[in-house]
């Protein structure tokens, strides 16, 4: 902490007060926009532009509670201790909207600039003070008091504004990421449709329904280009199961890396945790994952997450898998992330929740089912094309994603340097007081 900063409480430099206003419309009293829970929770900046439930609230609670530009909300309960303590600032003069149920109101006192106090109480600082000072044992909350005594280090008001100004375009870099991933992801899952759907013409291009009009024809799928041929998962893979996991598995001599269901995502491998399992080199070689295998879910409690597909890729190779994991090995026509791409298709997932069977609150389905999906085979040029048009997507995708991630880094760094004076800016300014 710099020595030159003020050590002062949050009860020192703003009013304090939690809010008890739900979402119910009581006869008699006043109509409010009420910004709730989720408002803050999703969002660092509480804008007019944002959507508002409707509610409604006494004369004095809306007195109290009135929302004014400047004041910083945070939620003040949660299911665990370490995610509680959200704030979001209120960037924009708010008529008739008033601070809802399960959140706190902090109105600044002047000379406070409220974008700084809003980022120091997403500072580390803060959530371990949140942290420890929660109370609860199935639900956690913090009281006026343990929020009051969160202790900061003051800068001088100019230094406060030109740390917010700082975080603020970082943080404006970073919503802005935020949507171009969501946009991407958006156009990603279309893509994918039209491609499944009408496939590529002769020059490459995605075809539309138009241009695919005289090129389809009908088929148990609905409506798919001519030139594809319809076959089955059973006749263009072999299908192998996995390892039954039971004490004899538990690993002491021959240990072998495998894949459970938590590792296979919807077209992704996520491979951070990665367990072992015992096997002889018999029991083993016929498991082993290759470059291009697929991996589907056999079981989940979602139905939507059963059948969900992923390619092993490099970095999984020399692995094997768990019995709640089909692995198809392509033996026919059919490219391996082409199949990939189908088998997470909404048209699987329709076949998958069609025939499912559920029990002890799973949904499973069986080898017999996995090889009766039907699955269409367009000619090789045209399947790799698609290929091609998807994994560029993904890249695009990707590169979003890290930079995303990269942003979020800077910010957490950021944060740390200036708002422990490690860094110190806006020293040239004069102090307007």
């Amino acid at each position: 902490m710099c020595n030159q900063w003020t050590p002062v409480t949050l009860g020192d430099i703003a009013a304090i007060s939690s809010s008890g206003v739900d979402k119910h419309i009581v006869p008699g009293e006043q109509q409010v926009n009420l910004c709730n829970y989720l408002d803050v929770y999703r969002n660092r900046r509480i804008t007019r532009a944002m959507q508002f439930a409707t509610g409604s609230a006494k004369p004095s609670e809306i007195e109290r509670f009135q929302l004014n530009k400047g004041d910083i909300l945070i939620t003040k309960d949660s299911e665990t201790p370490d995610d509680i303590g959200i704030p979001a600032v209120v960037v924009d003069d708010l008529a008739n909207t008033i601070c809802g149920y399960h959140l706190a109101l902090i109105r600044p006192n002047n000379g406070i600039d409220s974008r700084f106090l809003s980022y120091y109480l997403q500072s580390d600082n803060a959530k371990r003070h949140f942290l420890r000072t929660a109370t609860g044992l199935t639900r956690f909350g913090l009281n006026s008091r343990a929020i009051a005594s969160i202790l900061i280090a003051l800068p001088p008001h100019h230094e406060q504004a030109a740390i917010a100004r700082i975080l603020d375009a970082v943080d404006t870099a970073i919503e802005r990421t935020r949507e171009a991933v969501e946009r991407a992801r958006q156009l990603r899952k279309s893509l994918i449709a039209e491609l499944l759907s009408f496939g590529v013409d002769t020059s490459g291009q995605v075809r539309d329904s138009i241009g695919a009009a005289k090129q389809i024809a009908r088929t148990p799928l609905g409506l798919l280009p001519i030139k594809w041929r319809l076959s089955t998962v059973g006749a263009e893979f072999d299908l192998q199961n996995g390892f039954t996991l039971n004490e004899n598995r538990r690993p002491r001599y021959l240990k072998r890396r495998y894949l459970r269901v938590a590792n296979v995502q919807r077209d992704a491998l996520m491979l951070d945790d990665i367990q072992e399992l015992e096997a002889s080199d018999a029991q083993f070689a016929p498991r082993v994952l290759e470059v291009n295998d697929l991996l589907v879910v056999e079981g989940h409690a979602d139905r939507m997450q059963i059948g969900r597909c992923a390619k092993v890729t490099e970095e999984a190779q020399g692995l094997t898998f768990q019995n709640h994991l089909f692995r198809l090995r392509t033996s026919g026509d059919v490219l391996p992330y082409f199949g990939c791409l189908w088998l997470n298709s909404t048209h699987a997932q329709r076949y998958w929740n069609a025939r499912c069977a559920t029990s002890s609150g799973l949904n499973t389905i069986n080898q017999r089912m996995l090889k009766r999906l039907i699955v269409p085979v367009p000619p090789k040029h045209e399947q790799q094309i698609i290929v091609d048009v998807v994994s560029a997507q993904r890249t695009h995708l990707e590169s979003l994603v890290a930079k995303w991630k990269s942003l979020e880094s800077l910010k957490k760094s950021l944060m740390h340097d200036l708002l422990t004076g490690k860094v110190r800016v806006g020293l040239s300014q004069t102090p307007p007081y």
